[in-house]
């Protein structure tokens, strides 16, 4: 039974403006700082605000990135709640229902916690309506909730996951013990900027004075983007250097993007793939106050996910300055059993047929997603439904994934009108014959279910079917999926 007052709770919130569901969008966002500080203030987080005290009432993690950060939150969060601490995590945007963003220790908030807040919150942004003319946003209203949420709760340790761009983000008004930056990528140009070195400049507005950096950022642009607004604002920088394999000695060959920028780094890791999944890996610090090594197994794939340890586990051991005692216990078991839903998440078909669902929507994310296919799917052949959202650039993504494609079904998520027209990306796939105007492997199915429906028909047995391009598009395979699945698989 839906709880008294949740739906009223959810049109409240849902009627604000709300930048996740906008579909043109003006060249830069008016994101408002200030009435961000004013709301945490009105509703009791005075305490967290950084301008008010710049050393938070209890240890925050605040991590930005273009592609990484949630998979990372999650993995710090892993290895608190394993360590014995009540730790709460903000993430966003959810896939089925708003109480995902709201957990602790990995269970989402309930309906009547999501009425409880609204509640207390309700007044004052009735107020600032009225006083301001243009009240607070969705995200804000969400990252306010979330703040009193784990407050309420009694967390020992907060986790927030940036929303979009890090120094204007709602998030960056509360303090921080530990900042982290994952990666640098083109996404959000329309709202940070056109190149590498001015969306590196918007995430690391997150880093405050004095408060120590993690960052496994890769592009020397944005590499020196980071390390000159760390030394300007005296914030203590940990690199992660180059990653490798078991048994190498130097950088992989043409994987040296940085090397002359990264040197050794802070931290490294060599990473060994599962047999079917996942990976081993061997973490390695070489800056104080980094320990020296942790040896951990990793339930999620890919090499991007063993870097996105390499950052929660470098969190980790700077938390320690903040007062938290972890054991070595809690990295191993934080991390060997954690999976991020949509995040090149595997399910077993009948048929022998493997479908994975990957909230990928940008240039960097497919190409991580295109790696996993070669190392783990290299000899099925690959049915694609992608999906995407007007403000994403669908056409280097198509580039990517149609030759990795025997079929490409083109489709659109429903429920939020971000989305691109399938007949429009139909343009951008490349052509099988340059002569040629056709594209046979291709068809336009504008229902995502229908897509993936149409998917699963010409996945051959002992292929893969791939769903991705957007969380939206996910979000509904996802619920699809798991009717498919085949009993007591995973």
């Amino acid at each position: 039974m839906t709880a008294p007052g949740y739906q009223d709770s959810l049109d409240f919130l849902y009627e604000r403006i709300n930048y996740e569901r906008i579909s043109t969008t003006p060249a830069r966002y008016p994101f408002r700082l200030r009435r961000m500080v004013e709301l945490a203030q009105r509703i009791g987080l005075g305490d967290h605000v950084h301008a008010n005290s710049p050393i938070p009432p209890i240890p925050l993690v605040h991590i930005a990135g273009t592609k990484g950060k949630g998979s990372t939150a999650a993995m710090v969060a892993g290895i608190l709640s394993k360590a014995g601490y009540r730790t709460g995590l903000y993430t966003s945007p959810h896939l089925n229902e708003l109480e995902e963003r709201f957990q602790i220790n990995h269970v989402p908030c309930t309906a009547n916690e999501i009425v409880s807040l609204v509640e207390r919150i309700r007044s004052v942004v009735e107020e600032m309506d009225q006083e301001a003319g243009s009240g607070p946003t969705f995200f804000e209203l969400t990252t306010a909730m979330a703040m009193l949420h784990f407050q309420s709760q009694a967390c020992d340790a907060v986790i927030l996951e940036v929303g979009l761009g890090g120094r204007l983000d709602s998030t960056n008004v509360f303090s921080s013990s530990v900042t982290a930056i994952t990666s640098i990528g083109l996404d959000h140009q329309h709202v940070l900027g056109n190149t590498i070195a001015e969306i590196a400049a918007e995430k690391a507005g997150i880093i405050k004075p004095k408060v120590p950096v993690v960052s496994s950022v890769v592009r020397p642009e944005a590499i020196e983007v980071i390390r000159r607004t760390a030394a300007n604002q005296n914030a203590p920088l940990y690199q992660l250097g180059e990653t490798y394999q078991p048994g190498e000695t130097t950088a992989p060959a043409g994987e040296s993007r940085a090397a002359a920028v990264q040197s050794a780094g802070d931290f490294t890791i060599s990473i060994e793939p599962n047999s079917d999944w996942g990976s081993k890996l061997c973490y390695q610090g070489r800056t104080a106050p980094l320990r020296d090594s942790h040896e951990v197994a990793l339930a999620m794939e890919g090499d991007h996910q063993a870097r996105n340890a390499a950052v929660a586990i470098a969190v980790a051991d700077l938390l320690a300055e903040s007062g938290l005692s972890i054991p070595e216990t809690a990295f191993a078991s934080g991390l060997a059993s954690l999976n991020c839903t949509a995040r090149i998440e595997r399910f077993n078909l009948d048929d022998g047929v493997i479908a994975i669902v990957d909230a990928a929507h940008n240039e960097d994310s497919v190409a991580a997603l295109i790696k996993t296919i070669n190392d783990r799917l290299p000899d099925r052949e690959i049915t694609i439904v992608f999906g995407t959202s007007r403000d994403k650039s669908a056409e280097p993504m198509l580039a990517a994934l149609a030759p990795k494609a025997k079929h490409l079904v083109l489709t659109k998520y429903s429920g939020n009108p971000r989305y691109r027209e399938p007949d429009e990306m139909l343009a951008m796939v490349p052509k099988t014959d340059c002569s040629s105007t056709d594209r046979p492997h291709t068809h336009v199915i504008p229902d995502a279910i229908d897509a993936c429906r149409r998917g699963r028909e010409l996945a051959s047995p002992g292929g893969a079917l791939v769903i991705c391009g957007s969380f939206f598009l996910a979000a509904e395979a996802r619920e699809w999926i798991l009717g498919l699945q085949r009993p007591g698989t995973a």
